[in-house]
């Protein structure tokens, strides 16, 4: 019996006429719950720890409404697979009733609900369809939530998220849509009470913050359009393309700036430090011109004298992970020295490719440096390997003498039972002057095969050609770059 029925709730993939209900689809709801799908190994009955695999796709809902069913079909647009595979769900959620709420939770197989990164309700393992219920005391503001899911063995799939509380004390749904803020500034309340608040820190904002926000993106679109454009200092982008599906591919965007490109001021309190504001605006434009995806970084730094002098010998550089459409896309950059109040602008056109059959492989990443994640890192970040994070090389120039490594990842078909092979072809100015091949070791939990290669750059216009070979499906990426003669 599940707990559910007992509570007066309905089956809806049982109403006539309806289809069965789906964990979510490739289409980006950003208000929404955003899913990450990966593949577990048969026979494991807990949930995976999520920091040591790495996502095979990404999905998004505004709840969670798959009731006690079959499953057998996948999820289309990003995997067939319907067994042995784990979903995290996170989002945010906005209270302006404060009081005590109920929830539900109803899974078959293990799941586990967290509220503001504290475990409420605790279903893991494998099991038939179980429901548990939590009460908890949610303030006004911006919560966090987490739904960490698995399902074992074929076929019945169970997961279900229920709230009681509030303005309407009935159960129902667990919605995105019923708990997000009002789109006017006017209408955000607490209580009945107008209060602002910042969706960041789960705090309130002032009205100064919000006035400071808006400026920042007029004033960021007011560069972009301006003829010309400001260029008082360099900006370099690139997109990398990872695994990829019929739906598109997942990326990373990365900007650049010299690290002699922000101004440095002196604070005039306490320890003597050096102080660096950079703020990014960055927006993602199809091939008609539509607005599609946008996002500000706004980071101020702190350094010591030590730390500063070695700062200003490497390149400062920011990524954002993004899922984007197969299609053609602009990236328009704006990054603003706050401190020294100059502005650079960039702009580039990216192709998101199509899903390829049989093996596949990422873009070549051109590696600057390997930095240690922080523990806030996206998981669904390309760029994010084993605890640490791959900074990619932007800047047109090297160093002759540096030791250049090249990052990539192999997605190895596992319905071709033949190993893996990868071929690397270093390309000089004349034509190839030397080629490497080597079996490729055994890919991860998720089914990937990260890979770094060095490469002993020769002055000039130089390159590489990699190809992943698995019997006789072949994938290629090439990267050309030049390095400056001494």
């Amino acid at each position: 019996m599940v707990l559910i029925l007992a509570l007066g709730w309905w089956n809806p993939a049982g109403a006539q006429g309806q289809t069965p209900a789906t964990f979510g689809t490739t289409v980006v709801i950003p208000s929404g719950l955003r899913g990450l799908i990966y593949y577990m190994r048969e026979g494991e009955a807990w949930l995976p720890d999520f920091s040591r695999i790495r996502p095979v796709g990404v999905i998004y809902t505004t709840s969670l409404n798959v009731p006690p069913q079959d499953f057998s079909f996948g999820f289309p647009g990003v995997t067939s697979r319907y067994e042995w595979f784990a979903i995290d769900y996170r989002g945010r959620f906005w209270i302006d009733t404060p009081g005590d709420y109920q929830f539900s939770l109803t899974s078959d197989d293990g799941s586990i609900l967290y509220i503001d990164e504290h475990s409420l309700i605790n279903l893991d393992g494998m099991h038939q369809p179980q429901t548990q219920l939590q009460r908890i005391h949610l303030d006004c503001g911006i919560h966090h939530i987490r739904v960490s899911y698995f399902q074992g063995p074929r076929y019945q799939v169970a997961l279900l998220l229920l709230i009681s509380g509030g303005a309407k004390k009935k159960w129902r749904l667990f919605s995105t849509e019923e708990f997000k803020p009002p789109s006017n500034p006017e209408d955000w309340t607490c209580g009945g009470v107008r209060i602002p608040y910042d969706p960041n820190r789960r705090e309130l904002p002032d009205a100064a913050t919000l006035k400071k926000e808006i400026a920042f993106e007029n004033e960021a679109t007011a560069a972009l359009t301006a003829n010309p454009r400001p260029q008082d200092f360099p900006v370099w982008s690139a997109a990398y393309s990872f695994w990829r599906s019929a739906a598109g591919s997942q990326n990373s965007i990365a900007i650049g700036v010299p690290g002699t490109a922000l101004t440095a001021t002196r604070s005039t309190h306490g320890s003597p430090v050096n102080k660096l504001h950079a703020a990014l605006y960055v927006v993602v434009r199809a091939s008609d011109g539509r607005e599609i995806d946008k996002f500000t970084i706004d980071t101020p730094f702190e350094f010591s004298d030590d730390a500063y002098t070695h700062i200003r010998t490497h390149d400062l550089v920011f990524s954002r992970p993004r899922h984007l459409p197969v299609g053609r896309y602009t990236i328009q950059t704006v990054v603003m020295d706050r401190e020294g109040q100059r502005t650079g602008t960039s702009e580039i056109v990216v192709e998101s490719p199509e899903e390829h059959a049989g093996i596949g492989l990422s873009s070549l990443v051109l590696v600057d440096r390997i930095e240690p994640a922080e523990n806030s890192a996206d998981a669904a970040d390309p760029l994010v390997f084993e605890k640490t994070r791959v900074v990619p090389h932007l800047n047109p120039t090297f160093d002759p003498a540096a030791k250049l490594f090249i990052y990539f990842v192999v997605y190895p078909d596992s319905s071709n039972s033949a190993k893996p092979t990868v071929r690397v072809q270093f390309i000089g100015g004349t034509g190839q002057v030397a080629e490497q091949n080597a079996e490729l070791p055994p890919p991860d939990a998720s089914g990937a095969i990260p890979m770094f290669v060095q490469i002993a750059p020769q002055p000039g216009d130089a390159g590489l050609k990699v190809t992943v070979l698995q019997g006789e499906n072949s994938a290629s990426e090439t990267l050309r770059y030049t390095v400056p003669r001494k």
